[in-house]
């Protein structure tokens, strides 16, 4: 009789490596947000060069690939109807485009 092996699941926590390099530049993420929110913008973090830019989201979505584009369409048009803004982080070396949602704070 073939013995049973029991194989413990083990839960592998990987840390989101874009989602800690925007972390530290969020001040300058929201900065950028705030001079540009009547224009609902989409925020791009560029990595290596650690450069933050608002862009037209219509402009900015047109100019994705193909594959994305509709994807992103719809998931800009849910943050925008719950009050939220989308920020991309786009390394450019490992050639990875990386989206993120976030709610929009009002300051006090």
């Amino acid at each position: 009789m073939a013995k049973s092996r029991s194989v413990k699941s083990k839960r592998v926590t990987r840390k989101d490596p874009y989602f800690d390099a925007l972390g530290k530049v969020w001040p300058y993420v929201v900065r950028t947000y705030d001079d540009f929110k009547d224009e609902k913008p989409i925020i791009v973090y560029e990595l290596p060069r650690r450069m933050v830019y608002a862009y037209p989201a219509i402009d900015y979505i047109n100019d994705l690939t193909e594959r994305t584009r509709e994807q992103t369409r719809q998931l800009y048009k849910r943050a925008i109807e719950a009050d939220e803004f989308m920020v991309f982080v786009h390394d450019t070396k490992k050639r990875v485009l990386r989206s993120y949602v976030f709610p929009i704070r009002e300051k006090p």
